[in-house]
């Protein structure tokens, strides 16, 4: 059987491929033309050299502005930070009366704060069992921290309802509870307990990782353990013996109270830094403003600068109207002496 032969116009391309091959293969030369002499110099460069034709030849702006080196602080690792520690007072209330009446107190204390515009904060959390088979049980321990020596621990898993005095100290509009995700826990609070506005409490409420990242100016969803981590240079222990011990029994252990405890504690550290920090940037941005300040200031052809007022002509329908015309930022009644 006689071998195929290829068409003339593909033996024809083949051949022209392989000479223009050959020539790449060789130098290429480049032939510069000096204005001062008459002769022409010939550079040869290696092909290596040169920019392939797969990848664009990359640009060097040309600009006297160098960027500084960026200064960044050593990143510390959370094994050598210090645990969080609190020494302050904690009260243990497990019967409905006691919780009222702490809650009464607190009541008294709120409305002998002086009037502020920021409110009073409150640290506030929950705490509830969790079953690997039957999922998270109901809320058996609510936590606050009015003040940073003091926490109240309030049992409420053999409680069917909340305490009334507990609902008004909730739902003061000089309160600010705030928290990590505190919205979900005041979901939860609503789920187990009837009579509880969800909504209310939310409207009043402020979470501490949005709040970082509104002064940040970042999106991301931040931990209790994380912002401790970033704002305090400290960490929570978080041991999984307590975490996930079991809330609903009466009484709880001193580890239990102590860990429910610095959970309010922290939180309310951290408010007042977050705090610290949005007056710092307050003042920085008040310090940047430029102020402009407008003056009248008296012409040749205009009045004495009294009044401030120029006598201009408008032009409307090919008549001459007088008109009063007030400096901009200087608004002065009309045809009335400043």
């Amino acid at each position: 059987m006689s071998k195929r032969k290829l068409p003339l116009w593909i033996t024809e391309q083949r051949k022209s491929n392989s000479l223009l091959e050959s020539k790449l293969g060789e130098e290429k030369c480049v032939t510069v033309a000096s204005p001062p002499v008459s002769d022409t110099i010939a550079l040869c460069q290696p092909l290596a050299d040169l920019p392939s034709g797969d990848e664009p030849p990359k640009r060097r702006l040309r600009s006297n502005y160098t960027l500084a080196p960026e200064v960044t602080k050593p990143d510390i690792k959370i094994e050598y930070l210090p645990f969080v520690e609190y020494n302050g007072i904690i009260e243990y209330y497990t019967s409905m009366h006691d919780i009222a009446f702490s809650c009464d107190n607190i009541l008294q204390w709120v409305h002998k704060q002086p009037p502020d515009d920021h409110g009073i904060p409150i640290a506030f959390d929950m705490e509830w069992p969790f079953n690997f088979q039957t999922g998270p049980g109901r809320t058996a321990l609510m936590q606050l921290c009015p003040s940073t020596d003091r926490c109240l621990l309030f049992q409420l898993s053999c409680l069917k309802r909340l305490p009334a005095a507990l609902m008004q100290l909730l739902y003061h509009p000089r309160v600010i509870l705030h928290g990590v995700n505190i919205k979900n826990d005041f979901r939860k609070l609503a789920r187990d307990f009837p009579g509880v506005d969800a909504e209310r409490l939310i409207s009043q409420c402020c979470d501490l990782g949005q709040w970082y990242n509104k002064l940040q100016g970042t999106t991301g969803i931040w931990s209790m353990e994380r912002l401790v981590h970033s704002q305090l240079k400290l960490r929570i222990n978080k041991d999984k013996r307590v975490r996930m011990s079991k809330w609903d029994v009466l009484p709880l252990s001193d580890y239990q109270k102590l860990y429910a405890a610095i959970d309010v504690y922290i939180s309310q550290e951290l408010y007042l830094k977050l705090v610290e920090k949005e007056r710092v940037q307050l003042e920085a941005d008040t310090q940047c403003e430029p102020q402009l300040i407008t003056t009248p200031t008296a012409t040749p052809e205009s009045p004495p600068a009294e009044r401030a007022v120029v006598n201009l002509v408008h032009r409307t329908n090919n008549k001459q109207v007088p008109a009063n015309w007030s400096l901009p930022g200087h608004e002065y009644p009309r045809n009335q002496p400043c």
